[in-house]
This record gives structure tokens, sequence and C-alpha cells, in this order.
């Protein structure tokens, strides 16, 4: 394979995984915030009353995608010739997905909800969640396959412990292998 060819490859790559990362982010505040109920709402769900509640910030979104791509690049660079053997593995990938999404400020709180005095709600977790979402399905799994007190251990450290590309990409490595195991086990 050629340069050129292995650039139009990696390029090809990771416009896809911007397209893919974007379209789920849409799809999950559909989702997600329809289920967050308010007290100012009085007890109704959020959206059940068709108001705004949150956006996503594009120029974030390319920038956490910037982000991304470099971190993937710098991956494959500091391997060297054990990337040809070995390969990137899709771990690591979603390690690298998942930190620079949860960093991002990708979903914002519209005026009327970012000014409520009943926080905190649900809806400033959703850039961890969200991330964590895309990363695991980056794998091929299912968010909710993964026992609950794993998932609340992950958003407790994107928000409160230092974590890094390297860690979660062993974390999501885990993830894959130990879901791969109960599937092939009888």
């Amino acid at each position: 394979m050629t340069t050129g060819e292995a650039e139009k490859i990696e390029a090809a790559f990771f416009e896809k995984l911007e397209k893919a990362v974007l379209k789920k982010y849409h799809h999950y505040i559909g989702t997600s915030v329809q289920n967050i109920t308010c007290k100012k709402l009085d007890g109704k769900t959020v959206g059940s009353v068709n108001k705004p509640v949150c956006r996503i910030s594009l120029r974030a979104m390319h920038s956490a995608y910037l982000e991304t791509k470099k971190d993937i690049r710098f991956l494959m660079e500091r391997r060297g010739k054990l990337v040809e053997r070995l390969k990137l593995s899709f771990g690591k990938i979603a390690g690298v997905l998942a930190y620079r999404l949860a960093k991002a400020n990708i979903i914002n709180l519209c005026d009327g909800c970012a000014s409520c005095d009943e926080q905190p709600c649900d809806t400033p977790k959703l850039n961890q969640i969200l991330a964590l979402r895309c990363a695991v399905e980056y794998i091929g799994i299912k968010y909710f396959r993964i026992p609950e007190d794993i998932r609340k251990e992950l958003l407790y450290s994107f928000s409160c412990r230092h974590v890094n590309q390297e860690t979660l990409g062993l974390v999501f490595d885990t993830i894959l292998a130990t879901c791969e195991k109960k599937q092939s086990t009888p």
C-alpha cells in the first residue's frame, strides 16, 4: 500500500467517525433528554413539554474530533513499526474518543434550563454519558450490557478523577474482552 492510499483510508476513517459521532449525539439528545424529570415542570419529563433543554455545539464537537484525530495519530506514530504487526485496538481508539468527547463541552444547556434554580438535574452529566455511550458503541457493545456499577465508576472518573486516553483504552479493551468472553461461554 502506498502512502497516498494509506492517507485516503485514514481520511475516510476519520470522516466516517466524525459523522457517526455527530449522528449519535443527535439521537442520544433526543432520547436522553426525554427522560429527565424536572421539578420546575411539576414532575413532568422535559421532553413532554416540547421546550429545548440543551443544544449541540458543533464547534466543540469538531474541536473534540480534531483532538481525537491528533491523539490517534500520535498513538500510531509512537508505536512505530509495532502498529504494522499489532495495530491499534478498538479499545484504544474508544479510550481516545471517550476522553476527548467527555472533556469537550459539546452539550450545552439552553438559557431557560441553565438559569434554573432547581439544579442539579441530570442534564449537566450528558457530556460524560454521551461520550461513554459513543465509546462503548464504537467497540460494538450495547451501553446497558455494561454493569451499572462500572458505568457509574467511569462517569465518576470522568468528572472527579484524572483519567487519560491510555487508561480508558485499557478499560475499554477489558470491557470488550469480558463481554466477548461472556458471549462465548455457554
